[in-house]
């Protein structure tokens, strides 16, 4: 193989005018900005990585700034060093973005699987080439609407769907009731997030309607950083009990975690725990366990293609995330991942990631450009 010496590396933060929708009822609608690395190596192969970050008012520039005291150190290196340069910038003095680490190391692993002409899944371990999809909805106006939804989504093909609700214990479980009156002939399976909203003693009395209702799993009722309650809940809930999975990322916290018992199932993302490198330690470590690991797809769709050609390659994952509005997802994007009629996604047909990107049209759309090189 070749030595893959990396001699480029460019970011760029973009934020399109189009804001999403919004997953809590209190949240205002996100401003979205892509963050993109391109690193490329004097043998001519480019790797790329992409992940959003949402803030209220104005564009996020914290995770291009960051990525620019840490791209020079990539110059000179060979992009089969993940290991070693995941292990170089981790924060030892100082804090450091997860997110800025999963952008340098997933654009290494893309340029892997492009140097072995293989899609990145291969390398990974190759399990399967496709998997289900569940269409993961936005926060809706009524029951009756989340009824609607449900029903033009099992027409697309759609066999699972997770909702976003109101966080409001009463009307989210008036919401259950009425998708389950109108739909539980179509013997969907279910999920429920309330986004850390919800007290123990809130999430208990869901809980255990979701369990007789046998919910294929209740994502995030509670803080993140509530391990005794989330340990309570995994111990008298049947249904599968997740955590949101964007606080406790480190891969030695979640060990630690899944060691207690605190979940039913590991919820994680490649682009906030640091990378594929390090989510691969928590797959083993889980499965070490018997635990099942459940990435998330959300975001950008190169943030998907990660996750996603992760939960092919290993055999941990049910589940992949289809937003329900996806086009904001797709930018500068000529093939994104979309769910078969069949209710399945699968890998882009090209080597590594396998995505198309413009980049012409991310510089020029750029509110933050970086560039270093030798």
């Amino acid at each position: 193989m070749k030595d893959l010496i990396i001699n480029r590396v460019e970011v760029f933060a973009c934020a399109p005018q189009v804001r999403g929708s919004t997953w809590t009822p209190e949240q205002p609608e996100p401003c979205t900005t892509h963050t993109f690395i391109r690193i490329s190596t004097r043998d001519g192969i480019v790797g790329a990585a992409a992940t959003d970050s949402y803030t209220t008012h104005h564009a996020d520039a914290v995770l291009a700034e960051t990525l620019r005291d840490m791209i020079p150190d990539l110059l000179g290196r060979s992009a089969l060093e993940r290991e070693g340069l995941w292990s170089h910038f981790q924060p030892k003095a100082y804090a450091r973005s997860a997110q800025a680490q999963a952008l340098i190391d997933v654009a290494l692993w893309d340029i892997a699987a492009q140097a072995a002409g293989q899609p990145l899944f291969k390398l990974l371990g190759g399990y399967r080439d496709r998997i289900d999809a569940y269409a993961s909805t936005p926060v809706l106006a009524t029951s009756h609407a989340y009824v609607e939804t449900v029903q033009q989504l099992a027409e697309q093909g759609f066999r699972a769907i997770k909702f976003h609700c109101w966080c409001d214990p009463a009307r989210d479980l008036h919401m259950v009731e009425q998708v389950q009156r109108a739909h539980a002939d179509k013997r969907l399976a279910l999920m429920l997030d309330v986004e850390q909203r919800y007290d123990l003693d809130a999430a208990l009395k869901v809980g255990r309607v979701l369990s007789e209702l046998e919910y294929a799993w209740f994502e995030a009722p509670l803080d993140d950083y509530d391990l005794a309650g989330y340990r309570q809940l995994s111990a008298r809930l049947d249904v599968p009990v997740l955590a949101a999975g964007n606080a406790i990322t480190d891969y030695r916290l979640v060990a630690f975690a899944a060691q207690q018992q605190c979940w039913s199932r590991v919820r994680v993302d490649v682009m906030t725990c640091g990378g594929i490198t390090p989510a691969l330690k928590i797959i083993h470590h889980a499965a070490t366990n018997g635990i099942k690991v459940e990435l998330q797809s959300w975001g950008h769709s190169l943030a998907q293609a990660a996750n996603l050609h992760l939960m092919l390659g290993q055999p941990v994952c049910s589940y992949f995330e289809q937003a329900c509005e996806f086009e904001l997802f797709e930018f500068a994007v000529a093939n994104p991942i979309r769910t078969t009629p069949q209710g399945e996604v699968m890998a882009p047909g090209y080597a590594g990631l396998g995505l198309q990107i413009d980049w012409d049209k991310i510089q020029h759309c750029a509110d933050i450009r970086l560039s270093v090189s030798r």
